[in-house]
């Protein structure tokens, strides 16, 4: 009966230096965007476009730059992408502080009528966040 108590106590202490030796890993929140609709530049500039996002949650990992990635048919013959990219596609950075709420951007002059886009963010880890594709196409 003692080997049996020798043997359960040790597993039990064990057992309880396995439990105290974990620790639990939060993984960090990641900031969410929320892409919104393209719009006319009110200053009337010609053929330029206002983009805009909404930073939903900011997270817990501090962004490096967020902004709007495009793709755009600029004389009908280009190839077009329709899911953009920071690596492939042309970039509106904002230089707004990246805090919850409205954000919007002057783009450049952009006279397309085909445009793919959604709002980015680059974390401090380089991995990058998407808001969702938007398809702006006048016939």
């Amino acid at each position: 009966m003692k080997k049996l108590s020798r043997h359960l106590t040790t597993l039990f202490m064990v057992l309880v230096a396995l439990s105290l030796s974990c620790t639990d890993h939060d993984i960090p929140e990641k900031i969410v965007l929320k892409t919104l609709p393209i719009f006319s530049n009110p200053n009337q500039l010609k053929c330029s476009i206002v983009f805009a996002l909404d930073v939903v949650k900011t997270g817990e990992l501090p962004v490096k730059e967020y902004g709007a990635v495009y793709s755009a048919n600029f004389d009908g013959h280009s190839p077009l992408t329709p899911i953009p990219t920071v690596e492939s596609n042309l970039k509106v950075i904002f230089d707004q502080p990246v805090n919850a709420g409205y954000k919007e951007k002057i783009g450049p002059q952009l006279c397309s009528n085909n445009i793919y886009y959604r709002a980015y963010a680059i974390l401090i880890d380089d991995s990058v966040i998407y808001g969702d594709i938007l398809h702006f196409r006048v016939d």
